[in-house]
């Protein structure tokens, strides 16, 4: 923003005014004293938009006074020109500040419905209550362990966690709440569920980022996963995250047929498996972070 402004500066004051072949060059750089007066409203608020503008102000007073000297009717309509500013400021910062609520509001609903949908799910599967959620906080905590800053996987690893099951949607109660051993029918319905979960997020623009981390959550480092038999770095890294959040939950949460594995526990079962089932990188990671941590993490309310 100020090297737009200086720029402006600049050009409006190395041209010389009145009438000459570059004296488009000048009445240009006039023009571009608006740019740094949008941007402070996009970028800043109401009090850094008023100094831009007492900026702006100050440079066409210096100009008005400096340049037009003995020109009255000019001085007039230079003075008439920065009515425009005082009105695009203002103007511009009560738009960026609409538009930046809006954009919370629809975030939040958008954020509402992802709760909606896995509330849903976890209707169905009462004994995995808060699962998506605490595999969401997982993966978080790896994705910062392993130091990624990249926005938009981030975005596709946040929401992959959160909906990783939401294929389920499609699976029969008489499968999906079954306390015995599964039948090769029914594994292969249960086997489905990533492809058939990424499939519906696909379609919803907002969401299809995260159609690969939920589609390859359970393929194993060594190739020996489903639905597509990946291994190493062919597997998304966010897949590669959710897997291990996701399995380091279900060890750690009681269910019909198992129990509870502690802290220490899960974590020997994820080193135990690094190479193999998960990739040894995202196991080191999780491994260093702390147990009260996670612990912190997993009693937090759902939002």
């Amino acid at each position: 923003m100020a090297a737009v402004f200086l720029l402006a500066v600049f050009l409006h004051w190395a041209t010389p005014v009145g009438p000459h072949p570059w004296h488009w060059v000048h009445l240009f750089a006039q023009k571009l004293f608006f740019i740094p007066i949008l941007m402070a409203a996009a970028w800043f608020d109401a009090r850094e938009v008023f100094l831009t503008v007492c900026a702006v102000t100050a440079v066409f007073l210096v100009h008005i006074v400096r340049d037009w000297a003995g020109f009255p009717m000019v001085q007039a309509d230079q003075l008439a020109e920065l009515t425009h500013v005082w009105v695009a400021g203002p103007a511009g910062w009560l738009f960026f500040r609409i538009t930046r609520r809006s954009v919370r509001d629809l975030r939040r609903a958008h954020a509402d419905t992802l709760r909606a949908m896995i509330s849903s799910l976890e209707l169905r599967e009462r004994y995995t209550a808060g699962h998506s959620r605490r595999v969401a906080g997982y993966s978080s905590l790896i994705a910062a362990e392993l130091r990624i800053l990249d926005e938009a996987l981030l975005g596709s690893i946040a929401v992959g966690a959160l909906l990783h099951d939401v294929g389920k949607i499609g699976v029969s109660d008489a499968v999906l709440l079954k306390t015995g051993a599964l039948d090769d029918a029914e594994w292969d319905l249960m086997r489905a569920h990533p492809e058939r979960g990424a499939a519906l997020v696909a379609g919803v623009p907002s969401l299809a980022g995260a159609a690969p981390v939920i589609a390859s959550h359970h393929e194993r480092f060594d190739g020996k996963g489903y639905p597509e038999g990946l291994a190493g770095s062919a597997i998304p890294l966010g897949a590669r995250i959710v897997a291990v959040a996701d399995v380091y939950d279900a060890l750690t949460t009681a269910r019909p047929y198992k129990r509870a594995l502690g802290h220490e526990e899960a974590l020997e079962f994820l080193r135990s498996n690094g190479g193999g089932k998960f990739d040894p990188e995202v196991v080191g990671a999780f491994s260093r972070l702390s147990a009260q941590v996670l612990k912190d993490m997993r009693s937090r309310p759902a939002p």
